[in-house]
């Protein structure tokens, strides 16, 4: 129990993050794992951007977009936010909506912690101390709650 508090000290972001997406996706959770390889026979959907943020194409990666596969939605791509503050990204369409409220820890391109918050709304937006830089979706995937 003591390595979980130093854990929670240390990196409160990530534990949060953690938690979020276990009890917010529920028994869904096993189901989106399970069905990773539906991705690759999806047709992704480029996201609109908005608030200043701008998709990352270098390195081979890919503009932010969206898919939708046997009930699970997928994301891919990669954006920062060179001007402006505001946290919110763009919109899923109503098929790719979550249920709940979730947090998704993201690769981030700076050195603090960076989490995707997807709302039942289907704003998305990108929190954390280095929000405005490079933000990776690639690899996330939740149960679609439509």
């Amino acid at each position: 129990m003591a390595r979980f508090g130093l854990l929670v000290r240390q990196s409160p972001a990530v534990v949060i993050a953690t938690l979020a997406l276990v009890f917010s996706l529920g028994g869904g959770a096993g189901y989106a794992a399970s069905s990773a390889h539906s991705s690759a026979q999806a047709t992704f959907h480029k996201l609109t951007l908005k608030n200043g943020w701008k998709p990352v194409t270098a390195n081979g990666i890919g503009a932010p977009s969206y898919a939708i596969s046997g009930g699970v939605v997928y994301l891919t791509g990669g954006m920062d936010q060179p001007s402006g503050s505001a946290r919110t990204f763009a919109v899923l369409p109503v098929a790719a909506r979550p249920r709940h409220t979730l947090w998704i820890g993201v690769f981030s391109e700076a050195t603090t912690s960076a989490f995707l918050e997807v709302l039942p709304s289907g704003a998305m937006l990108i929190g954390g101390d280095d929000r405005q830089s490079l933000a990776s979706l690639a690899g996330v995937a939740f149960p679609a709650g439509s």
